[in-house]
């Protein structure tokens, strides 16, 4: 244990490439980083690809076997590329918070990072969604988004590789967006 975690405990980070760390390794993504900090149990269940419906099928062999005592749950940017409504996303999300919940997890949610392509627009309602969503029903969001924007709204390039998938600086930024929530949260202890 390194001193900064307030009490040992078991985070699963579900999500997409996003989480996994994609195109690099797991030990790059922002997940390690929170592992890094805690050393806590981090079980990094981010597969590239997933939609949210991939998400909640995988649920039980990927989360729920660890018995978890926080989910981080990130995802949406594959439904969207592969057409899905914002009512399917919805209902998605939803069956996996809804099972979180039922076992004791503490759920939060990671804000999707924007896209420079069309996809943005419909992003960008999943976004003001998921907002509103943690707002109604007080779950903590991670957001990831506002580091990768400028005070204008334009995506900060730099910090992306592709347009969707963050550069290495890109993973650390999401890592410290991640600690900086933890902190707030009283979960760590700050530096």
């Amino acid at each position: 244990m390194t001193g900064d975690s307030i009490r040992s405990k078991i985070l699963v980070a579900l999500g997409d490439s996003l989480t996994s760390g994609y195109p690099f390794n797991a030990e790059d993504s922002w997940v390690e980083a929170l592992r890094r900090k805690t050393a806590w149990q981090v079980i990094n269940a981010g597969i590239s690809g997933d939609t949210l419906a991939d998400m909640f099928y995988r649920l039980n062999k990927d989360v729920l076997v660890y018995h978890p005592d926080i989910v981080i749950l990130m995802g949406g940017t594959n439904d969207i590329y592969q057409g899905m409504s914002q009512p399917q996303l919805q209902q998605s999300f939803l069956s996996i918070v809804e099972t979180l919940r039922q076992q004791n997890s503490e759920v939060l949610v990671g804000l999707p990072l924007p896209v420079d392509d069309p996809g943005e627009r419909t992003l960008k309602i999943w976004r003001a969604w998921l907002q509103e969503y943690c707002r109604v029903q007080k779950l903590t969001l991670i957001d990831f988004y506002r580091d990768f924007i400028d005070e204008h709204g334009r995506i900060k390039e730099a910090l992306l590789l592709d347009g969707c998938h963050p550069r290495i600086i890109g993973y650390e930024t999401m890592g410290k967006r991640a600690i900086r929530t933890f902190c707030e949260l009283g979960l760590i202890k700050e530096v």
